[in-house]
């Protein structure tokens, strides 16, 4: 994902981001800026690496003044905006750690445009008391980006940023700010809460679990909010979050007639995989059936690492046969690299494997 997308940070892009600074400092000379930052590693570096040469050849032509450069950063806010915007708060980052009051204004109107979500973390290493009372202000902004950097810059397994031990450690910090977000009507919002709770649940999942029945059923957006947030701990099948949600693996045992079966087992890379399933409630009682299916892929040293993916939710009525289809193309992503061999595939019922088949897949 991180190399498709390092594409935004191109030629195009500089020119427009440095004419948009001599709008508001007519000393920043574009083309010097641009051979500052595209040399001859420009290519092989990463998104990341992109964006933090981009910054310190910022840094190289904007006033050495933090309060002055970070005027101007605001100033075009507006104009550069969006994912390739990160490289403005990552300035903040880099060049105003030592003056905090500064750099809070700063990433407060950056992420309205963008998202500081990675710049705010070195401030929580550096000064976390000071940092958190910020963001629990953010939390309850009437702007809904900072609402969500409230949440997202304090996650403590956040892809791509800074891991902050200190709150893998003890996330109770984060809890406040949780809570003033856990009703938000932001689907934006929304979708940080979760992810932040389900990063706190592998660590701390008892946490994360009382948390969560303490607001199931609040309304259809705390339900929607930890139904996602206990995704990691639904598909390990834990048997608490498991009964919150509805569902028991007691249940999966009690079916009959279940067969999973596939439409050819073999697959070339770029085709589909056509599977069809069946069961039966054979009990007297309804079955809350979640249905699922993993497929295990294999790697390039030939083991193999499980994926799970979500089928449909189903009450089974007492005596109630179901069948049902599903398709999987064998495409390589930037996510995961596909490899030749046998890939299992499991029906999953409540997170049990409850039936399984093979498709071998070549790869030419």
């Amino acid at each position: 994902m991180a190399d498709a997308l390092k594409d935004v940070y191109s030629t195009s892009f500089l020119t427009q981001l440095g004419t948009a600074i001599t709008q508001h400092y007519s000393m920043f000379d574009v083309p010097t800026f641009i051979r500052d930052t595209v040399d001859e590693q420009w290519s092989a570096l990463k998104l990341m690496e992109r964006r933090d040469q981009i910054t310190r050849a910022l840094h190289n032509q904007l006033p050495s003044d933090f309060t002055e450069a970070a005027g101007i950063l605001c100033d075009i806010s507006t104009t550069i905006t969006g994912f390739a915007a990160l490289c403005l708060p990552n300035y903040v980052a880099l060049y105003g750690r030592n003056d905090w009051q500064t750099s809070m204004s700063t990433l407060g109107v950056l992420t309205k445009t963008s998202s500081a979500e990675f710049a705010i973390r070195p401030f929580l290493v550096d000064s976390p008391k000071q940092t958190i009372q910020q963001m629990v202000t953010w939390s309850q902004s009437q702007n809904e980006d900072q609402r969500r950097l409230a949440s997202e810059g304090i996650r403590p397994r956040l892809p791509w940023g800074i891991r902050l031990k200190r709150f893998v450690e003890d996330p109770t910090p984060i809890f406040p700010i949780l809570e003033n977000l856990v009703h938000d009507q932001s689907t934006y919002v929304q979708k940080s809460v979760a992810n932040n709770l389900n990063d706190i649940s592998k660590d701390h999942p008892q946490l994360v679990i009382d948390f969560c029945k303490t607001h199931w059923h609040d309304s259809q957006t705390t339900d929607w909010i930890i139904n996602r947030a206990l995704r990691t701990l639904f598909k390990a099948g834990n048997p608490d979050v498991l009964a919150l949600l509805g569902y028991s693996q007691r249940d999966a045992s009690l079916l009959t007639d279940i067969s999973l079966t596939t439409s050819s087992p073999t697959v070339s890379l770029n085709q589909n995989s056509d599977f069809s399933y069946q069961l039966t409630n054979s009990t007297k009682s309804d079955l809350p059936l979640y249905l699922g299916y993993r497929v295990h892929y294999v790697k390039k040293n030939q083991q193999t690492s499980a994926k799970d993916f979500f089928i449909k939710r189903v009450n089974l009525k007492p005596q109630q046969a179901i069948n049902g289809h599903f398709s999987m193309k064998w495409k390589q992503l930037t996510t995961r690299t596909l490899y030749a061999g046998v890939h299992h595939i499991e029906l999953l019922v409540n997170t049990m494997p409850v039936a399984d088949t093979n498709v071998d897949l070549t790869i030419s």
